[in-house]
């Protein structure tokens, strides 16, 4: 099977959606002609979120094009409210010209806004079956123009077939009975080690008996860490022999350290920065209880890995943490804005030594059943099959 990939974004820039489409394209690529085309990546973005090329190897070609022709150029964009979707016409020319001299049997697209345009050209036009994939902040959600629901629709007509990264993401634009089919995103298990290979409590000087919390997650504003670190003040009040750890890196990082240092909380919180692919096992082998706080995920890598690291998890009731990790089955998840419920939940578990550990066996056997990045690329395959044969 020839796959052609249309992405906005990819490597080196590092984040939930990357990692999905070298997770699963690296698996197709084993078996099929895989060729991603994607736009020259910004500086901004190469500054903050790029990683060495040589901690994610590429297995099949990458094409990129310059992405200067958008509807964001017109007059009254910022100010429509999302009438004016921001659709690429660069991409809808890239996909054209890839297709003169790659002949794709399938084109899968992700995210609608910028590039479903030329998914739905693609299908309709140039009669390549075109399977769109929603998911990131293409879903409609905090931060998101409510407009923009009515293009999604729009677009997914002229698609043969759809998938989404979780139940949340069909649901808020078609509902629960909406056509397609909910791929999740994954886990590499393969990978999973549940020993701490070189425990990093030595190397980060941390006391035998004190408990970690470990976050992950860029260090960007809606991820808000800020309030993690708001209700780690209210922990180790508690529990003062509690500490937390968190990685990633991002535009806010500053400013959560300043808040850290604000908050008196300078020896009881470590950021370690970028964690390389091969280190973050560690980390999870090494913490009590994993603890999460982004208000807008359309699924949420992070936690899936924490489950199969078999960690209990401490998350809030927003978009699609609810549809990964089960309330009270695989954690704790509580009310948004409220930092203080946030430390309650963990000072429970960090209480509750039995709790933690059926807690994270629960999640452990929800990720092996439905977030292995194999089971995932498996179904990928099947749907392109289909839409091939649509």
């Amino acid at each position: 099977m020839r796959i052609l990939v249309l992405t906005p974004t990819f490597l080196p820039v590092i984040g939930g959606a990357e990692l999905v489409l070298w997770e699963v394209y690296r698996r197709l690529a084993t078996k099929h002609d895989v060729v991603l085309l994607t736009p020259r990546l910004s500086d901004v973005l190469l500054k903050h979120y790029s990683k060495s090329k040589t901690d994610y190897p590429v297995n099949f070609k990458v094409i990129r094009y310059e992405d200067k022709k958008t509807l964001m150029a017109l007059r009254g964009h910022k100010i429509s409210g999302g009438a004016i979707p921001p659709f690429s016409i660069s991409a809808v020319s890239a996909v054209k010209k890839v297709l003169k001299d790659f002949k794709a049997q399938v084109l899968n697209v992700h995210y609608v806004m910028p590039t479903g345009l030329a998914g739905a050209i693609a299908n309709t036009v140039w009669k390549i079956p075109t399977v769109l994939t929603f998911n990131g902040r293409d879903v409609p959600g905090p931060g998101v123009p409510p407009l923009w629901k009515y293009w999604h629709r729009f677009i997914a007509r002229f698609c043969t077939d759809l998938t989404y990264v979780s139940e949340y993401c069909r649901d808020i634009i078609f509902g629960p009975q909406g056509r397609g089919v909910v791929t999740w995103n994954g886990v590499d298990f393969k990978k999973i080690k549940i020993k701490e290979v070189k425990p990093p409590r030595q190397t980060l000087g941390i006391k035998r008996k004190n408990f970690i919390l470990f976050a992950l997650q860029r260090l960007s504003k809606e991820k808000r860490v800020d309030v993690l670190l708001k209700s780690m003040r209210c922990i180790v009040d508690k529990i003062p022999n509690t500490e937390m750890i968190i990685g990633g890196t991002g535009p806010e990082k500053e400013k959560l350290i300043e808040l850290s240092n604000r908050l008196n909380l300078r020896d009881k919180v470590r950021f370690t920065g970028f964690i390389p692919d091969a280190e973050i096992g560690n980390y999870f082998n090494l913490c009590d209880v994993f603890v999460f706080y982004s208000t807008y995920e359309t699924f949420g890598i992070v936690l899936a890995q924490a489950m199969a690291f078999g960690k209990p998890i401490v998350s809030i009731l927003s978009t699609a943490i609810p549809s990964v990790v089960k309330d009270k089955e695989c954690g704790l998840l509580v009310l948004p804005n409220k930092p203080e419920k946030m430390a309650e939940a963990v000072i429970k578990l960090l209480n509750n030594k039995r709790l933690r550990k059926q807690l994270g066996a629960n999640g452990r056997k929800r990720a092996e059943s439905l977030f292995d990045w194999d089971v995932v690329a498996k179904k990928y395959e099947d749907v392109f099959f289909r839409a091939i044969k649509l």
